[in-house]
Formats: structure tokens, C-alpha cells, sequence
């Protein structure tokens, strides 16, 4: 196996590896958030973070079944929010060249839109459904704290785990 085949699979587990952490933490009953606060959906914001410096690292055969893990595990409709991460997930693989190009504060607010556009969606969805779903402000404020841990993750991925920022030049040099 090439060096960059094993790089990316080594990832790859630890990416899983790290969602299950994350599902241990959340069932787990601990009361570790900030009083009043719900918790930052983490999870997400490690799969944004990922996508958008190494896509290869999370691909959707592996969104799929950790997100609709996720699902059934927190008691979500099962699949909604797995199709909207997926779909939030290939768009911005589509968009990297340009997100490579600018700087850390774009990148963060073209997340925070990400993450307010998967809340409407998913909310709209269920509306529609008659489906029965959160409060408004809940659902709110989970997403801004989704979206101010998010320069936490990158930071714990970056210097920690070792994701870097890769262009679209890296990435083909790195799988051929």
C-alpha cells in the first residue's frame, strides 16, 4: 500500500474512531455543556472542518453510515439529516478550489451558512412533514455554538491530528 493510500485510510479510521468517541460523550450521562446552552453538534463541525482540507479524508461511503448512525442513536428522523450533511458535504467539495485560495475567516462564515442552511432545511423539511421538532431557539442555538467551536476543531485538526489545508494540486499529487 502506497504512503498516500495509507494516509488516507489511517484517517479515514480515525475520523470513525472519533465519531464514536463523540457518540460515547453525548449518551453518556454528563452534564458537561454550559448551563442553558445546548451542546455544539461536533460531529459536524469535524466533517466540515475535514472536507474542506482534505476531502479525500471523508467520503460520502462514510458520512452516510456515521451520520444515519447518529441519527438513530440521538433520535433524529433517521436520514434527514444524513442527506442534508451529505449534500452540504459534496457542495463544498465542489467549491474548494476557491475555498484553498482565501483565508480563514471566509472559510468560517461560509460554514456558518452551511450549518444555517442544513437548520432551515431540516426545520422546513419537518414542517412540512407535521413532523415534531425542537424549538426554534434550540435548534438556534445549537447551530452558533456548532459554528463558534468550529476554529476549535480546525485548530485541534490542524496542530493535533494533523490535517492540513491542502490545494487541488496536493490532492492529485497526493493520490497519484
Amino acid at each position: 500500500m502506497s504512503a498516500a493510500l495509507w494516509h488516507i485510510w489511517s484517517y479515514r479510521l480515525l475520523y470513525v474512531v472519533l465519531a464514536l468517541a463523540i457518540f460515547a460523550i453525548r449518551l453518556l450521562p454528563l452534564d458537561i455543556g454550559i448551563v442553558g446552552l445546548p451542546a455544539p453538534d461536533i460531529l459536524l463541525a469535524l466533517t466540515l472542518a475535514w472536507t474542506l482540507r482534505q476531502p479525500a479524508l471523508v467520503p460520502m461511503g462514510l458520512i452516510v453510515p456515521v451520520f444515519l448512525l447518529a441519527d438513530f442513536l440521538f433520535q433524529r428522523p433517521p436520514g434527514l439529516l444524513t442527506a442534508l450533511v451529505l449534500v452540504l458535504t459534496e457542495w463544498l467539495k465542489g467549491r474548494r478550489a476557491l475555498m484553498t485560495e482565501v483565508n480563514f475567516l471566509f472559510e468560517w462564515l461560509s460554514v456558518a451558512i452551511a450549518v444555517a442552511a442544513i437548520i432551515i432545511l431540516e426545520r422546513t423539511i419537518l414542517w412540512v412533514l407535521v413532523a415534531q421538532q425542537t424549538s426554534l431557539g434550540l435548534a438556534l442555538a445549537q447551530a452558533l455554538m456548532t459554528v463558534l467551536i468550529y476554529p476549535v476543531v480546525v485548530v485541534v485538526s490542524r496542530f493535533v491530528l494533523g490535517v492540513r489545508k491542502i490545494g487541488p494540486g496536493d490532492a492529485e499529487a497526493a493520490l497519484g
